[in-house]
């Protein structure tokens, strides 16, 4: 019995520090700027230069299940920094405490209990680091509009924007480049890429693997010294399903 009561106080307790924040962001001024920068972000220029060139921010999340918008949140999130298909060494993970409980079926997945989370940070304590990591990039994912969506939910809630970011999704690079259509999963792509799996369905595992995948695909595709918004492009070739 103590030990579920310790329980129900930690999630009112992150509950009260999600709802102490909710709404009132926008009047910080740190917030108030990140809310500009996201909003007048020149995505045109981003994607004007070279591949070699461009900053990317490969992402990964781990959420209490698949449904961002019917009760479902982050309890882990991995950024990579990569100067062109190169990581730069800059890292950002963090766990993050959803303010519930996480299903045991997704504990099972990516190995996150309540116990890890308790006194983590809830996901707008976290939020400025995450954006201004992000910066101005082009985010690169597998399945990558998971992720964001979970990020612009807790955006347009508290900032009243959405990240507007130019995104590739590995998924629709590796069907450009296989000529192969349907839904592949990150082993799928990483064996057809030779890319070795670190530490799988945790979210910094799974970035480094994926940043491991997209530069092997930009290399398949020929990309490199092509322009990003030329990439953006291919991944549609056979990227429709």
């Amino acid at each position: 019995m103590p030990e579920q009561l310790n329980e129900i106080f930690a999630r009112i307790h992150a509950g009260l520090r999600r709802k102490v924040k909710r709404g009132a962001l926008l009047a910080d001024e740190t917030m108030h700027a990140l809310h500009d920068r996201l909003l007048t972000l020149d995505t045109k220029a981003l994607t004007q230069g070279t591949v070699k060139d461009c900053r990317f921010v490969v992402i990964d999340t781990e959420t209490t299940g698949f449904k961002a918008y019917a009760g479902d949140e982050i309890v882990s999130i991995s950024l990579i920094e990569l100067e062109g298909v190169e990581p730069t060494g800059r890292e950002l993970y963090t766990l993050v405490n959803p303010g519930r409980e996480i299903p045991a079926e997704s504990t099972e997945i990516h190995h996150i209990t309540d116990d890890q989370v308790r006194d983590a940070p809830v996901i707008e304590e976290v939020l400025i680091d995450v954006a201004d990591f992000i910066g101005q990039s082009v985010i690169v994912g597998h399945h990558v509009n998971f992720d964001i969506r979970f990020l612009n939910k807790t955006l347009q809630k508290e900032l009243l924007c959405h990240l507007k970011h130019p995104w590739l999704d590995t998924m629709m690079m590796y069907l450009a480049a296989s000529g192969r259509v349907g839904h592949y999963t990150l082993e799928e792509v990483a064996h057809f890429t030779r890319v070795p799996i670190q530490d799988r369905h945790t979210a910094r595992g799974d970035a480094l693997t994926t940043a491991g995948i997209f530069a092997n695909l930009v290399e398949k595709l020929g990309e490199c010294t092509c322009s990003v918004d030329h990439l953006i492009r291919r991944q549609y070739e056979f990227g429709q399903f």
